[in-house]
């Protein structure tokens, strides 16, 4: 693990990879901490070169939409660009997928490299792969982790960082969503039906919760109202719904399409940063009203 090639390699690449990502639209924030950190999984070992949160250098805050390119972290995001080095140190190839670094917050929410692709990577014996990848995420979020690891094994820790708050934003403003979901506001089943399978698609993963033989990857979720407050002790269907919404990593539901384990961490996307209030509500009035009356 000490031949890792020559230092002005890995400068060449992080400066291409700025000049790239930002385009004359971003800058460095703030350096994360903890770079230039080590590690091993199966013969492959990984070097964390370099750790920069992005965002625009003209930050008015989010009242004013900026320009916004591909790849580019969104109204209320920050980047997290990371330049990683890979070399296989085993004497057969190694394969490793994207979606093995993930970046993960204090409440269980995940994320994965942007544009990171499908393909899953072979390194021969003795070759070693530059990457450069950026993660968004919102400007919110507390307390992330760098880890990379295949799902369901234990993940090496890269790095702990959060993100810059932006120039204007007030310091103790207030929390977007309420504690309970008793407290959002009175949600409509049939919004939320449409919610669930027309515009966020969610019958895609998890199939219709009017079909209960449909199996598909995701936990199934007919008869809600009884499985849903069956799985957390003092927690009833709403609430767990809201949380897991909010926080897809919190909890993982016992099983999945075929009863088969569900994956984790979590691919369920962060619906908090999708959703308004009223479209949560309406989703959880959905959800509960599944399987509430015999």
């Amino acid at each position: 693990m000490r031949r890792w090639g020559r230092h002005g390699d890995v400068a060449v690449c992080a400066a291409a990879l700025l000049l790239s990502l930002g385009s004359g639209l971003w800058v460095m924030r703030a350096w994360a901490a903890q770079p230039r950190r080590e590690a091993e999984q199966g013969g492959l070992r990984l070097r964390l070169e370099q750790a920069t949160w992005l965002h625009e250098p003209m930050d008015h805050g989010d009242a004013v939409r900026l320009p916004v390119g591909q790849g580019a972290p969104g109204l209320g995001q920050r980047q997290l660009a990371v330049v990683l080095t890979l070399w296989n140190g085993a004497k057969a190839p190694v394969a490793f997928s994207p979606w093995e670094f993930v970046l993960v917050s204090e409440k269980g929410q995940v994320w994965f490299p942007i544009e990171a692709g499908e393909t899953h990577p072979s390194l021969r014996p003795g070759q070693r792969l530059s990457l450069s990848w950026g993660f968004n995420v919102p400007v919110s979020a507390r307390n992330l982790r760098l880890e990379w690891g295949p799902a369901g094994k234990a993940r090496a820790r890269l790095l702990s960082t959060q993100p810059p708050p932006s120039l204007t934003e007030e310091p103790e403003s207030p929390p977007r969503w309420p504690q309970r979901a008793k407290d959002l506001p009175r949600g409509s089943p049939v919004a939320g039906a449409a919610l669930f399978h027309e515009r966020f698609a969610c019958v895609t993963c998890h199939g219709s919760p009017e079909l209960p033989e449909e199996v598909r990857a995701a936990p199934p979720l007919h008869g809600f109202a009884r499985s849903g407050a069956a799985r957390i002790k003092g927690m009833g269907a709403a609430q767990y719904a809201y949380e897991s919404l909010l926080f897809p990593g919190a909890f993982i539901a016992p099983g999945c399409g075929g009863n088969a384990p569900c994956q984790e961490p979590s691919l369920m996307p962060v619906y908090g940063d999708a959703l308004s209030s009223q479209e949560m509500a309406d989703l959880i009035s959905y959800l509960v009203a599944l399987g509430s009356k015999p």
